[in-house]
């Protein structure tokens, strides 16, 4: 076989093994070993996989990880966010909608500090949605606004996405933090807007609630600002990088959760746990993507697919769509990391080759993972939805009222593909 049939036979096992439901880490794992060892004398396969897993956890950008993760991790223990849930809710209760469009605000101000996707759900679950279900609220906006609101983790920064996307792809993560912030406040500005309109043609979906909540909202609300201007404005001001913002924002997060009534070494440890867990899982993904990487630069597959695409004169709107297309097809069997990084090894060249600028192709890649996260039949935010739920709500139902904000997302999405100065004129200007 040709080094190119090797490679795409590399990629066939990987997704025939996924469809088999081995762990994905250790399918795109085998499948580059497997291709490494077709191309290179078998010691030589094997010193270069296992290098590589080192070379990525040991990775300096890659450290910022866990800190983000432990820093959400730690809000979400604490219930940090009650308050700023309690907040956005007095402020919008009167509008259509008002509690879910909340919690969609409340979902962007929580990643903002946050980072992770799932965490964010979680935590909006938890206090959001048995206080949407109290008030009348049809349950699939009710579960579907805490997913979707999730999602915006994983854009706005501090974002773990951006994080990975920006090692693979060579680029400043700093620059990517600052590239996602007007695409994820237009997000959140779309699915308010939705929720608004469709209550408002549909009232029964949302009963408005007038009455006026006693409970004090507490100081805790000043946390997200806080974390927010603390991360971004040390990494602007140059005062620390992207992995240094995490570890820093991480001991701005501990000692604010000390603050916090109920909180304590106990729940300290449970919120680092949940932190360890879920970079491990991170972990084990990205090592094997990595793996697969370096076996497709082995085989020149990605180099051969540039090729042919500046070949054919494929236009780049014909190639972002055809990317499109794959990203939907590779979200129903690939965990959202799993679609990024296979991507990233795979078409990353023929987007450079033609021009793309990169920045601004991390925030696209990173959009289609957002919409993964609550595409069926994965969709990892809807299931961490179901998951914290009253159980009577099926994955039926929540799937039914995402695709209201799925419609949201394909008006982001042409906007970003039309005016790309909203991805890359705050990056341009500050840094």
């Amino acid at each position: 076989m040709t080094p190119l049939e090797i490679g795409g036979a590399a990629l066939a096992a990987a997704l025939v093994m996924i469809l088999l439901r081995i762990p994905v880490g250790l399918a795109l794992g085998l499948a580059a070993f497997g291709g490494a060892a077709s191309i290179l004398p078998l010691s030589a396969a094997i010193s270069l996989m296992t290098r590589v897993p080192y070379e990525f956890a040991a990775s300096w950008e890659f450290a910022a990880v866990p800190m983000f993760l432990a820093m959400g991790a730690v809000i979400t223990r604490s219930r940090m966010a009650d308050g700023l849930l309690l907040l956005a809710e007095r402020g919008l209760r009167r509008l259509p909608g008002g509690l879910a469009i909340a919690t969609n605000f409340a979902g962007a101000a929580f990643g903002a500090a946050s980072g992770s996707s799932l965490a964010t759900t979680v935590a909006l679950g938890r206090m959001a949605t048995p206080q949407m279900l109290r008030s009348g609220y049809d349950p699939g906006l009710a579960t579907a606004t805490t997913a979707c609101a999730g999602t915006l983790a994983a854009l706005i920064p501090p974002s773990i996405p951006l994080i990975v996307y920006g090692i693979l792809a060579e680029q400043s993560v700093a620059k990517l933090f600052f590239a996602g912030i007007l695409p994820g406040l237009l997000t959140a500005l779309a699915y308010a807007l939705m929720i608004f309109l469709r209550v408002r043609a549909n009232p029964e979906l949302a009963p408005r609630n007038e009455e006026i909540s006693r409970e004090p909202v507490g100081w805790s609300v000043a946390a997200f600002p806080v974390i927010a201007v603390t991360i971004l404005g040390g990494i602007y001001g140059g005062i620390f990088s992207p992995g240094e913002a995490g570890a820093v924002g991480a001991l701005v997060a501990i000692a604010l959760a000390f603050c916090q009534r109920g909180f304590g070494w106990r729940e300290l440890a449970a919120a680092l746990g949940d932190a360890a867990r879920q970079t491990a899982a991170i972990l084990f993904v990205a090592i094997g993507a990595f793996m697969l990487t370096r076996t497709m630069a082995l085989t020149g597959l990605p180099n051969a697919l540039a090729d042919l695409v500046e070949a054919w004169s494929v236009s780049p709107v014909l190639l972002v769509l055809g990317s499109a297309l794959l990203f939907v097809l590779l979200g129903m069997v690939l965990d959202p990391f799993g679609v990024m990084l296979l991507s990233v090894a795979v078409l990353l060249p023929a987007f450079e080759r033609l021009g793309f600028d990169l920045i601004w192709m991390g925030i696209i890649i990173v959009k289609f993972i957002e919409i993964g996260l609550v595409t069926p039949p994965v969709g990892l935010n809807v299931f961490a939805a179901k998951s914290v739920a009253p159980p009577e709500i099926g994955l039926t139902t929540i799937f039914r009222g995402v695709t209201w904000f799925l419609a949201a997302e394909a008006v982001v999405m042409t906007l970003l593909f039309l005016f790309p100065a909203l991805t890359l004129w705050l990056p341009g200007l500050i840094l």
